[in-house]
């Protein structure tokens, strides 16, 4: 089976409809999936109300993508945060529950925090180590960045993110918060509720993706056999702060 095919087969279980002139996959909630196939070189043009969703992405990502598909089409049940605990988890736990939940993968982070409910670990989210900096006030305010947080299939926390990096802030006294969101993904605006504001956005970056295994690797690298490999780019990241103190 080939990949549009499987990916055909299992959005049409949660109820997309496939566009094949277009390439896109669309939902009753709205939703628009925009599949961009491997053959297909470079891309870096704005895609209206789409998901952007590369061939290789689901070549290797495939439960994770269906786990956010299943969130954003609204096939989850919804678990409160407050209902749940926070605890600090260790690198082998926050490794295997991303690879199996964030499109992105595992990325080594510093601080890594676990979103616990009824004992289950339910999300994740990682944070950089802090860093002290000072305005031109000379006050000094402390800054870390987001790099990862996702939650398990089928489940929505409502508050969950919110209470994971009130948490975090609290317990290092941060008040100056970055991340970045994928273009590709997301709009930015679950972030916005949070809190955060948009500062910039960042160039579609470009990488070398295997023809068969769908590995990535940055595209200034040379592997050893160059036909073997084909050029790609994505569309880029917002770069997201929020300012603000924790709430207790």
């Amino acid at each position: 089976m080939s990949h549009l095919q499987d990916i055909t087969q299992n959005l049409f279980e949660m109820g997309f409809e496939f566009d094949s002139m277009q390439m896109i996959f669309r939902h009753n909630s709205g939703l628009n999936v925009l599949f961009i196939p491997a053959a297909q070189t470079v891309h870096n043009e704005p895609v209206s109300d789409c998901i952007v969703l590369h061939e290789d992405i689901w070549k290797n990502r495939k439960a994770a993508v269906i786990n956010r598909l299943l969130s954003l089409t609204g096939h989850t049940h919804r678990i409160h945060g407050r209902q749940c605990t926070v605890k600090r988890i260790d690198l082998e736990t926050s490794r295997l529950f991303l690879e199996q939940y964030h499109t992105g993968g595992f990325v080594n982070s510093y601080f890594k925090y676990g979103l616990f409910y009824r004992d289950e670990l339910i999300s994740v989210g990682l944070f950089s180590k802090c860093r002290t900096f000072q305005t031109s006030k000379n006050l000094t305010y402390k800054s870390a960045e987001l790099t990862r947080y996702a939650c398990k299939t089928e489940i929505r926390i409502t508050g969950g993110l919110d209470k994971l990096l009130n948490t975090f802030c609290r317990e290092y006294e941060v008040n100056h918060l970055m991340t970045y969101a994928d273009k590709e993904w997301t709009d930015g605006k679950s972030y916005f509720t949070l809190g955060f504001e948009k500062i910039a956005e960042t160039p579609p970056l470009q990488f070398l993706v295997h023809k068969q295994t769908g590995q990535r690797i940055p595209a200034g690298e040379k592997p050893d056999n160059p036909d073997d490999w084909i050029l790609k780019s994505n569309l880029g990241n917002l770069k997201l702060i929020r300012i603000k103190n924790p709430r207790p």
